[in-house]
């Protein structure tokens, strides 16, 4: 048994241990995250209260300005699911993406894109590797400075316009890597760069069940899609394709800390 003296010695140096770690782990701690933005979309028509599917998503604002966000997509109306990551910079650059898609029940793949940096005015390479029961592709592309990489949830729908620059003129014509989720044929998760052209309409007022908001409004991909982007986080707020009939609204919105 040790004696009361041992103990003694003891117990001050597992108190230095325990303040060690509760300043270790406290607030004065780093962290790698400065905010979360967290929402849900319903998917629906312009011209019916039919729901036709959801989406829940997650925004990590990290402290150098880059952010990552996380979707779960449920589109019944066409048995498509899917989980997509996707991590852009401070400019909304694309820097890394993972998806994985399922339709009917069954897998239908994976898909990973990652940027490699040229350090070169010509570009920067992103790669691809994609999987999945119709077999496999990778892919090696120059994308220029200007681009977006398109996954498909909304709420990276809106960020296809974020490489559109306020000092210069509409429309203006950026590129856009495409990937392809929901065809019957083929590898899920390949895709094509393809010009995406974007025209900037001002600041409008939009009322969505999640609130009203002061937005942005963009139209792009050639006038198919308008889009009202809410705050410096550029959080989608509605999102019209009058081509099909469809929208998507915010119908749900929470932030911290």
């Amino acid at each position: 048994m040790k004696s009361g003296r041992g103990i003694a010695k003891v117990l001050p140096a597992l108190l230095c241990a325990f303040a060690f770690s509760v300043s270790a782990f406290g607030q004065d701690a780093p962290i790698s995250s400065a905010k979360w933005i967290k929402g849900t979309y319903d998917y629906g028509f312009l011209d019916s209260d039919v729901i036709r599917g959801h989406e829940d998503w997650t925004v990590t604002v990290h402290p150098d300005g880059s952010r990552t966000v996380e979707a779960f997509v449920d589109l019944r109306e066409q048995g498509h699911q899917s989980n997509v990551i996707l991590r852009v910079d401070e400019r909304f650059r694309p820097l890394d993406a993972y998806a994985n898609f399922w339709r009917f029940g069954a897998y239908g793949g994976a898909a990973r894109f990652w940027l490699e940096p040229q350090g070169s005015p010509s570009g920067d390479i992103m790669h691809g590797n994609i999987i999945g029961p119709s077999g496999n592709a990778t892919l090696s592309l120059l994308v220029p400075d200007r681009f977006s990489l398109r996954v498909h949830p909304v709420i990276t729908e809106g960020w296809q316009v974020l490489s559109y620059d306020h000092a210069e003129p509409s429309p203006q014509t950026v590129a856009l890597y495409n990937m392809v989720t929901t065809s019957g044929e083929g590898i899920r998760g390949v895709g094509q760069m393809v010009d995406n052209e974007i025209i900037y309409h001002g600041r409008e007022t939009v009322t969505v069940p999640a609130g009203t908001f002061e937005a942005d409004h963009y139209t792009f991909y050639f006038g198919r899609y308008d889009i009202w982007l809410w705050s410096e986080d550029q959080i989608l707020v509605r999102y019209a394709a009058e081509a099909n009939g469809r929208e998507y609204r915010l119908t749900k919105l929470e932030m911290g800390p």
